[in-house]
């Protein structure tokens, strides 16, 4: 490769005097590269002076001279001797000029032309190009394929989502009904039993009732005189015989079996929907790879 010494694009350096890319570079005797229009304006005839030297000793002002023009930047030139770069020194890897070329330096090097030098590594660059290129697009193809892969797999997750969603609404929707089915048949079986509740007061009630009546009755008669309560008792001697009540049932036994049943249902409830809690976290887990 070309040494730092010898290869110089000057389109990359900037002008120490204006601080901008170099324009129409030249080089002073002193060393310094400005661009031309930086130079100080002397009159016709006179010796230029380098504008970074001007303050320096009067020696070393006297002793600039007419600059070297260094030619369009697009070019590179030696820097040592200002000329254009035309040959290559393969023993040195160096950029060389006419006065490089003809120099001691390089007379027994292996010296060739620069655009003959160069090819191989043009040749080996587009080579490498080329093979990147195709790297690249490969990895491309590969990123695009990947990409589809894990754009499918995100549907396949949206899809998921919603069939989960339906499946715990649905859940909801049955549980919600069987709630309303359970509620219904205690409010049916709280019709019942007020029902027969009613029933049972209103025989008892007409029975006290009558016994009470009976107990007036009874309570007048231990005050009448002797001779009234006789007479009156030959005359209505079965009237105040003892009867048996019979008591009714407060509830019916079919009551009862529907009571119970019912009651065996919701007392194993909590126990089935814990159950059913369990096992579907049990089955989510399973299925999450925990």
């Amino acid at each position: 490769m070309p040494s730092t010494r010898s290869l110089r694009g000057l389109h990359q350096v900037a002008c120490p005097v204006c601080t901008r890319p170099l324009q129409d570079a030249v080089t002073t005797a002193c060393g310094h590269t400005v661009c031309l229009l930086c130079l100080p304006r002397t009159p016709m005839g006179a010796q230029l002076l380098c504008p970074l030297c001007q303050g320096a000793e009067e020696e070393k002002i006297q002793a600039a001279v007419a600059p070297v023009s260094l030619g369009p930047l697009s070019e590179t030139y030696c820097e040592e001797h200002g000329e254009k770069i035309y040959f290559f020194c393969k023993t040195d890897a160096e950029l060389l000029c006419v006065f490089c070329r003809e120099g001691p330096a390089h007379q027994a090097h292996a010296v060739g032309f620069l655009d003959e030098a160069i090819q191989p590594y043009r040749d080996r660059l587009r080579s490498r190009l080329e093979a990147l290129r195709i790297e690249r697009d490969k990895i491309e193809d590969r990123k695009c394929q990947e990409d589809q892969k894990l754009q499918e797999v995100l549907m396949q997750v949206e899809s998921k989502k919603h069939q989960v969603e339906a499946a715990f609404e649905r859940l909801k929707r049955e549980l919600v009904d069987q709630r309303c089915l359970l509620l219904n048949r205690l409010e049916e079986l709280e019709r019942q039993i007020c029902k027969e509740r009613e029933e049972y007061i209103s025989k008892v009630s007409q029975e006290v009732e009558w016994l009470s009546t009976q107990v007036e009755e009874l309570e007048e008669k231990c005050q009448q005189p002797a001779s009234e309560l006789l007479q009156d008792a030959r005359l209505n001697q079965n009237r105040y015989e003892m009867k048996t009540f019979v008591s009714p049932e407060a509830i019916s036994s079919d009551l009862v079996k529907k009571i119970r049943n019912l009651h065996r249902k919701i007392l194993s409830l909590p126990m089935m929907m814990r159950t059913f809690s369990e096992n579907l976290m049990q089955h989510l887990e399973t299925d999450s790879g925990s």
